[in-house]
Formats: C-alpha cells, sequence, structure tokens
C-alpha cells in the first residue's frame, strides 16, 4: 500500500520553537507526520508516491495552535446543565487553527466515563483533539463544581488518582481556593499532605497535575506539593521568589488574563494591572506561560466561539512579542499538556498539526485571523486555497 502524502512548497515556516521564520520551506507529510522539512528540493524521495502537493507562495505554516485552559463540556451552558461537548466552539476552533484544546474540568455531576466516551467519540476531522481533566480534585464539599472528587486522606488521594487515569483523562486538576464570591467563600481545602500525594501519584502514572488557584499563597502552596502548571495567574502580586522557584522547577502558568479583564469591567475589580505586571516579570524572569482564557461560554466583549483574540490581545499588552505569543500557543503548550513528543512544533516525527495564514504575524499578530487552511494529523480539515 502506498503512503498517503502531503508536500507543501514554498511557504514561509514559523516552526514554535521561537527561532527565525524559515523562507521558502518544503514540508513532506506522510502518514498524519511530519517526514521532511527542508529548503531543499525532495521531489526525487516522493515520486513513487500518492502525493499531493500545495504551493503556499506568500503564505505563512504555523503548528496548530494549543488552547490550554477552556471548558469545553459536561458544564453549565446558559443556564442549563450540557450533558457533552460544546461542539460548535470546538467546531470554531478546529477552523481558526486551535488542533488542541486542554479541558480544565466538568462541573456537572456527571461521571468521568461519560465525558471519556463523548470525548472518544469526538469526530476528528470536525473538532480539535480534546486533553481532559474529568472532574477536580478537591476536599469534600470543596471547590470544583457539582460534583468534584473530594479526598480525605493520602490513601484515598492516590487511590482515586489511579482510578481516573485508568478511565482514561489526561491530567489531574486539582484547586485550592479561598474564594472569590458568595457561593466559594469558606469552602473546604485540601492540605498541603493530601496536595502532595495527589501530585507524587500523579508523577508516578507519567500524568501532569494543574492547579486552580488565585491567590500567591496558595499558589505557593500548590508549587511546593508539586503541580506542573498554574491554571490561573494569581489575582495579587506574584512575588518574585516564588517566580524564581517556578522558573527553576519549570512550572508553567495559563494566564487567563480575560477572567481579569472580565471581571474588571463588570464588577469594578480592579485585577487586571496586576496580572499584566505578573505575567510581564514571569516571563522576564524566564518563566513559561500557555495560552488560554478560561472559556466556559460565548460572552462578548470577552469570549468568542475560536480564537481567543482578547487573551491575544491582553498578552500583548502585557509585553509580549507576537513571537511569544505564539510559542506560548505551541511549544509551550504542548509541555503543559504533556504532549511535546508528538505535537507543539513542526518538527520530524511530530504529528502533521498546522495552519496557514495570509501575511506575516510577527509584524501584525491580527494576521492569525486569515486562516487559509488547517490541517490536523495530515488530514486537511480546512482550506480556501
Amino acid at each position: 500500500m502506498k503512503n498517503e502524502s502531503i508536500v507543501l512548497r514554498n511557504g514561509t515556516l514559523i516552526d514554535g520553537t521561537g527561532g527565525p521564520p524559515i523562507p521558502d520551506v518544503t514540508i513532506e507529510i506522510v502518514n498524519g507526520r511530519f517526514r521532511a522539512i527542508t529548503q531543499q528540493e525532495i521531489s526525487s524521495r516522493i515520486k513513487n508516491e500518492n502525493v499531493q502537493e500545495i504551493d503556499l507562495s506568500g503564505l505563512t505554516i504555523l503548528p496548530g495552535f494549543i488552547h490550554a485552559h477552556a471548558h469545553t463540556g459536561f458544564k453549565w451552558l446558559q443556564g442549563q446543565p450540557l450533558h457533552g461537548y460544546h461542539k460548535e466552539y470546538l467546531s470554531a476552533c478546529l477552523r481558526e487553527g486551535i488542533t488542541t484544546v486542554r479541558d480544565e474540568g466538568m462541573t456537572t455531576d456527571a461521571t468521568i466515563d461519560d465525558v471519556i466516551l463523548h470525548t472518544n467519540q469526538l469526530d476528528s476531522l470536525v473538532y480539535p483533539r480534546v486533553l481532559t481533566s474529568g472532574k477536580v480534585f478537591t476536599a469534600p464539599g470543596g471547590y470544583g463544581g457539582q460534583a468534584p472528587i473530594g479526598v480525605a486522606s493520602v490513601e484515598e488521594a492516590g487511590i482515586k488518582v489511579r482510578e481516573v487515569l485508568s478511565q482514561g483523562v489526561h491530567f489531574i486538576k486539582t484547586a485550592l481556593e479561598d474564594g472569590y464570591d458568595p457561593s466559594t467563600f469558606g469552602l473546604p481545602k485540601l492540605n498541603q499532605e493530601l496536595l502532595q500525594a495527589i501530585c507524587q501519584e500523579a508523577a508516578k502514572n507519567g500524568a501532569h497535575v494543574s492547579a486552580h488557584v488565585t491567590s500567591s499563597r496558595n499558589l505557593q502552596i500548590v508549587v511546593d506539593a508539586g503541580i506542573n502548571d498554574a491554571a490561573h495567574m494569581v489575582y495579587d502580586r506574584l512575588d518574585d521568589g516564588l517566580i524564581r522557584q517556578m522558573v527553576e522547577q519549570n512550572i508553567r502558568i495559563v494566564p487567563t488574563l480575560t477572567v481579569l479583564q472580565m471581571f474588571q469591567d463588570k464588577f469594578g475589580a480592579p485585577l487586571l494591572q496586576q496580572g499584566l505586571d505578573n505575567v510581564r516579570r514571569f516571563v522576564l524572569a524566564g518563566g513559561e506561560i500557555g495560552f488560554g482564557d478560561d472559556f466556559v461560554e460565548e460572552e462578548s466583549p470577552w469570549y468568542r466561539l475560536g480564537m481567543p483574540w482578547e487573551e491575544i490581545r491582553l498578552l500583548g499588552e502585557a509585553g509580549l512579542t507576537p513571537m511569544q505569543i505564539i510559542v506560548a500557543a505551541t511549544s509551550t503548550g504542548a509541555k503543559i499538556g504533556n504532549v511535546s513528543h508528538e505535537l507543539g512544533t513542526i518538527e520530524t516525527g511530530k504529528r502533521a498539526d498546522l495552519f496557514i495564514i495570509e501575511g506575516d504575524p510577527l509584524s501584525d499578530i491580527g494576521n492569525l485571523q486569515n486562516v487559509r487552511l488547517v490541517m490536523k494529523a495530515g488530514h486537511i480539515v480546512f482550506s480556501r486555497i
């Protein structure tokens, strides 16, 4: 049986590593993976194969983006529980170049088995791949939606982590929240010992732990416990010593600055400037950030279906260059999702996730909206070429 092969020619490649763009590149994709990336002629390698060739003169190629914090299903949508995925949102993401979405936890009383069943049934040519955490690990009766996983002992923490990973979740979500509105004040919280037990058991099984925190005090606790990423930028000042510790331990943050903008606009909460300053100092110190806006439902002007443009704008306001934003959405997103061996950069051997735009996103990040083609695992899922 002959290989399924696509050759992209003459485009400019931004590969997701942070390196400079590569002009006039040829990319060979075979059976869903990148086989060759070169500025040299490769026609002799493929002359006996079924080949689709696409000329990308004047266009820019980027890795498929990874949205590292969204709530895509099994949530409350317009006041009603959604049993399944928000498919309109997911399909909009894929059309706009987001090929992977990390779902940061369900909030309804559905089961983990429900989540995994629906995740596995998503049409791979219509929706991004979804990396799901299922339910939130918390103290009994604690923060985390309608039916989180409450753990009260080290033994129970280990059992529950192993159980959900065996069911098929991709990572563990936990929370340490003092409260930010009347419904969340005073809820029981996990202690350091239980948080550490959750992190250690996840690590033993090759899984990452993402933590919901909104204060620097709680962030220090979960960092000491061994998390892999913080699901939000904290609302108060991020301590310089904690920044250094997180950089040294490769603990990343998905800032979700859109949340702070929305809270400021809707409720007058003066959180945004501190959040922007925290991101700026974290990145300047060598910290890595991911790309995500904590999407739950469409709410203009903050949240839309598809690419989170408000988050992109705010990352720019925090001082990130277009290249830094692209890296956050690609290679860093893959590290956060624990999938960097397969996704996040355009490199030989990795899955062929990419999108192609008209214009240079480094001179104007807004050019990311000029999508001409989207490819997921070597399949063209959207094209205007």
